[in-house]
């Protein structure tokens, strides 16, 4: 059985909630992106892999988000912040059979 990755952050409900029902039936590397901060080349490699824009990889809910979408920053501006304040990553990121979600609905995973 691969191991599922999970990035998320220990306080965050949705996060809770996506390691309670996933760990039923996979075995889980959990990594609480607030503890251990994702490099700028882990960010990289998640955009990437999931296919999308640094813009999309940020959280909706973060107070930062319209001035980061509406802003003039590059990607790698972007990534630079998402990089040195965890709370603009949009979560959980799960990690599962070579393919990417970002704070999916747990019936589209698998």
């Amino acid at each position: 059985m691969d191991k599922v990755k999970v990035y998320h952050y220990s306080k965050c409900v949705t996060c809770r909630r996506s390691i309670d029902i996933l760990s039923k039936e996979h075995e889980l590397e959990l990594r609480d992106i607030f503890k251990e901060r994702l490099s700028k080349d882990e960010i990289r490699d998640i955009i990437a892999q999931a296919g999308v824009s640094a813009r999309e990889l940020v959280r909706r809910k973060s107070k930062a988000y319209k001035d980061i979408i509406n802003g003039n920053y590059t990607d790698e501006e972007i990534i630079e912040m998402m990089s040195n304040d965890p709370s603009l990553i949009e979560r959980p990121i799960i990690i599962m059979g070579g393919k990417v979600f970002i704070r999916p609905r747990l019936e589209k995973v698998e």
